[in-house]
C-alpha cells in the first residue's frame, strides 16, 4: 500500500544544479540577457527615453501609471505561483514568499510618485490597463495552468537583473529631468531591489525549481518571451503618447 499524497514537496529535495554548475548557469543567463537588452535599444521605439535629459512628461505619468497597474495585476497571479512552487519546493516557496512580502506593496511607491507629477489617485484608479498588461497577466496564468511556476519566477528574474543594471542610470537621468524630490518612490524601490539583492533571491528560488536540462531549456525560452511581452508594452506605450502626438502635429 503506498501514500497517495502527491504534490507535496517532498521530493526531489537536493538541486538538480550544484553551487558550481548553478552560478556557470546563471552567468550564462544573465549574458543572454545583456544581448536581450542590446537588441531592446535597437529596437523599440523610445526605449532609453527615460534616461535622457528631457522626458516626455505624458510618457513618464503613463509609464508610472502602467508600471503601478502590472504590480497590482500581477502581484495575484504571483500569489497564486507560491501554491504551485510548495508542491514543487518548500525551500523555493520560501524564497519566493518573501521575496513577494518585499515587492507586494510597491505599487504604492509608484503612486506616490504619479502624485508628485499631478496625477490622483483617483485618476489612476479610472485609467484602464493596456491590452499589453493584460495580455502579459493571462500569460501568466495560462503559465500556471499549464506549464507550471518556474515561467512565472523566470519572469521575475528577468525585470530584476534589469532594474539592478539599468535602474541607477534611470534614476539618476530622473533626477535631472524631474527632480529627485519627484521620484522618492522610484528611488526606494531600486534601493530595495539593489540593497535586498533581488536577483541573486529569485534566482536562489529558480535553483530549486529546475529538476532536468528541459526546465533550463525552457528558463532560456521563457526570458525571451517575457522580452517579447515587455517589448509590446513599451511599443504600445509609444504609439499612445509618442507618435499620436507627432502625428498630430504633422
Amino acid at each position: 500500500m503506498s501514500n497517495r499524497v502527491k504534490n507535496a514537496g517532498l521530493e526531489n529535495r537536493t538541486p538538480f544544479l550544484n553551487a558550481v554548475a548553478s552560478a556557470a548557469l546563471r552567468g550564462e543567463v544573465d549574458a543572454l540577457i545583456d544581448r536581450q537588452i542590446d537588441t531592446w535599444y535597437e529596437t523599440v521605439p523610445y526605449a532609453a527615453h527615460l534616461e535622457g535629459k528631457t522626458v516626455d512628461s505624458e510618457y513618464y505619468r503613463r509609464h508610472l501609471i502602467e508600471t503601478a497597474w502590472r504590480i497590482r495585476l500581477l502581484r495575484v497571479s504571483e500569489s497564486k505561483a507560491l501554491a504551485e512552487i510548495a508542491k514543487r519546493s518548500p525551500e523555493a516557496a520560501q524564497i519566493w514568499a518573501n521575496y513577494e512580502r518585499e515587492e507586494m506593496l510597491h505599487d504604492d511607491l509608484f503612486i506616490q510618485d504619479l502624485e508628485r507629477a499631478g496625477v490622483t489617485r483617483e485618476t489612476f484608479l479610472a485609467t484602464e490597463p493596456y491590452l499589453s498588461t493584460k495580455l502579459l497577466t493571462g500569460y501568466f496564468s495560462y503559465l500556471l495552468d499549464h506549464e507550471g511556476p518556474l515561467g512565472v519566477v523566470a519572469y521575475s528574474y528577468l525585470v530584476e537583473y534589469v532594474n539592478v543594471k539599468l535602474e541607477p542610470r534611470k534614476i539618476d537621468a530622473l533626477k535631472g529631468s524631474v527632480g529627485e524630490s519627484n521620484i522618492g518612490g522610484q528611488i526606494a524601490h531600486s534601493h530595495t531591489d539593489i540593497n535586498d539583492d533581488h536577483p541573486g533571491e529569485v534566482w536562489a528560488a529558480i535553483r530549486y525549481l529546475l529538476r532536468s536540462e528541459d526546465d533550463i531549456a525552457a528558463l532560456k525560452r521563457y526570458l525571451d518571451e517575457h522580452q517579447t511581452v515587455l517589448a509590446l508594452y513599451f511599443k504600445e506605450l509609444y504609439e499612445d503618447k509618442i507618435a499620436s502626438t507627432l502625428k498630430a502635429a504633422a
